[in-house]
């Protein structure tokens, strides 16, 4: 599977085992989740031959520091722009690596090895690159697609099943965005995971990034959700999960497009049936009203897809989303009490 991301060819390459032949006469060096490499140091062992550099993979290490340690560690490996950076875990490893890469020496040549759904099907495609500042999430980064994407579903298991279901709610956002054969997929298979439906999310995602990588206008849409969930993690300090926290936002965003008449009834019950016949998060906890109240209205404005007003993405059907410019912001947080 290849694809062109402002004239830079990605290729997604799936394989059914873990030996990578990486090119022998190129420099390599390894970023790896830790946890990734003690579950995995076996298999590990027969691809690396390079440095590596092990990443504690929390939202607290997804910062300017944890940058800056892998500077030194590339600087220290000589590594230079014809260097391949190879980075192997979740999406806070590929975020973390990517962003390396795409700014060490104004960019090195990347490979990707996600071992998370949500990082096959969403965090290490489509060239998003990110750290956290400030308690905000993702709110540094740059688009800097990777050259090669390798995609071995054996990572999956031994992935805990909260993990499962970040992967399994991101990939319902992208059944939900535009007509396809995923959301009936998803449900014949009763959260099984199949390379059928690792390569259909892939393919909607990247069909989406190929016309407009920068995130200037249909890219927008894979949104959906989103800014309710960034509200929903960063006043929980990240305790919510990312795949709650867009689980709510999904919930949020047809409440409030049924509210605002751009779907029907019906509409809104076969957008909502998925998350319920899957029986992912209804509610936010309790002790997370007040800081919703409080904070999430700045969160809000210093999100990285905010302009001059409030862009959120809105159903007018199934499978179809807009976006709206939103002038009082505070409805969204009004949106977020429905499930409190």
């Amino acid at each position: 599977m290849e694809y062109l991301l402002n004239e830079k060819k990605t290729e997604i390459v799936f394989q059914n085992d873990f030996r990578i032949a990486f090119q022998k006469e190129t420099k390599k060096v390894f970023l790896i989740d830790k946890k990734v490499y003690q579950l995995f140091e076996n298999e590990l062992g027969k691809i690396i031959d390079g440095a590596s550099f092990l990443i504690y993979a929390s939202e607290e290490k997804k910062s300017l520091k944890t940058i800056e340690q892998i500077y030194r560690f590339l600087g220290e490996n000589n590594v230079n722009r014809s260097s391949i950076i190879i980075g192997i875990g979740g999406g806070i490893t590929t975020d973390i690596t990517a962003f390396a890469a795409s700014t060490y020496k104004r960019g090195c040549r990347l490979i990707l090895i996600p071992t998370t759904f949500l990082g096959m099907i969403d965090a290490a495609i489509g060239g998003k690159t990110a750290v956290n500042f400030e308690g905000i999430k993702n709110s540094i980064g740059t688009f800097y697609p990777a050259e090669k994407v390798f995609i071995i579903p054996k990572y999956l298991t031994k992935l805990p099943e909260k993990e499962i279901k970040n992967g399994l709610i991101e990939c319902i956002k992208i059944a939900l965005i535009k007509p396809s054969k995923l959301y009936d997929i998803l449900i014949s298979n009763k959260g099984k995971i199949t390379s059928e439906i690792l390569k259909l999310a892939i393919d909607l995602k990247l069909d989406i990034c190929e016309k407009d990588l920068e995130d200037k206008n249909e890219r927008k849409h894979l949104n959906l959700g989103h800014t309710f969930a960034h509200i929903l993690e960063s006043i929980s300090n990240y305790k919510i999960s990312h795949g709650t926290a867009v689980s709510l936002g999904l919930r949020a965003a047809a409440k409030m497009s049924l509210q605002s008449g751009y779907i029907d009834d019906a509409n809104y019950k076969k957008i909502i049936y998925v998350l319920d016949y899957f029986k992912l998060p209804d509610k936010i906890p309790e002790k997370y009203k007040k800081r919703i109240r409080e904070n999430g209205l700045e969160i809000l404005l210093q999100d990285k897809k905010a302009t001059s007003r409030i862009n959120v993405v809105f159903f007018n059907g199934f499978q179809s989303v807009f976006i709206k410019e939103i002038i009082e912001p505070n409805i969204i947080l009004e949106a977020l009490d429905n499930f409190i």
